[in-house]
């Protein structure tokens, strides 16, 4: 069931901020209602290969969970003026886009670094006061330079593709499952 609560930026309505606090809040809520689905199910049937690119339910979020972990830990929390502590964060990673094996492979464990991680990417954003300062990130695939809302919308959206993959999944076995509107936040 969606939640109906509706959002309330802390910020003006229309800036990146209060988009980027959007776009976060959402993914948290997805990401909560896409775990309460998983959670009816087998773990064998979370780790069974289905065909994807990281093959299985678990290791499709794994790698976004990863990944977001890496970029909101590494990159993006420079930009605050105070960032949160990172602590949490950091004990779940084995080495950067890594989940350490024992939230990996366990579903439980990997719900449960998904809640974190969702609320640490809320206090990064919140630490964070100009958006449109232009910043450069250097990747394994090289470096790259843009507005900090244009970094952090890019990360945010990668969570959704892979969900979207996980739905996709979750239709093919016949699970119900409705957990990427944007409507209700």
């Amino acid at each position: 069931m969606p939640n109906t609560q509706n959002f309330q930026p802390t910020s003006q309505p229309t800036s990146q901020k209060a988009i980027l606090e959007l776009m976060a809040t959402y993914n948290q809520r997805a990401n909560k209602a896409m775990i309460e689905v998983l959670e009816d199910l087998d773990e064998g049937e979370l780790h069974k290969d289905r065909g994807l690119y990281f093959k299985s339910i678990l290791g499709t979020m794994a790698h976004y969970t990863a990944a977001d972990a890496t970029f909101f830990k590494d990159c993006f929390a420079l930009f605050c003026v105070s960032a949160p502590s990172n602590n949490k964060i950091e004990a779940m990673l084995e080495s950067p886009f890594t989940l350490k094996p024992e939230i990996h492979n366990d579903a439980t464990n990997l719900f449960a670094a998904r809640e974190e991680i969702d609320s640490y990417i809320l206090q990064v954003i919140a630490g964070i006061e100009d958006f449109s300062a232009i910043q450069e990130l250097d990747f394994p695939w090289g470096a790259m330079k843009k507005p900090v809302y244009q970094f952090i919308f890019a990360i945010l959206n990668h969570g959704t593709h892979h969900r979207g993959m996980i739905a996709s999944v979750l239709d093919t076995m016949g699970v119900e499952n409705d957990f990427n509107g944007a409507l209700g936040i």
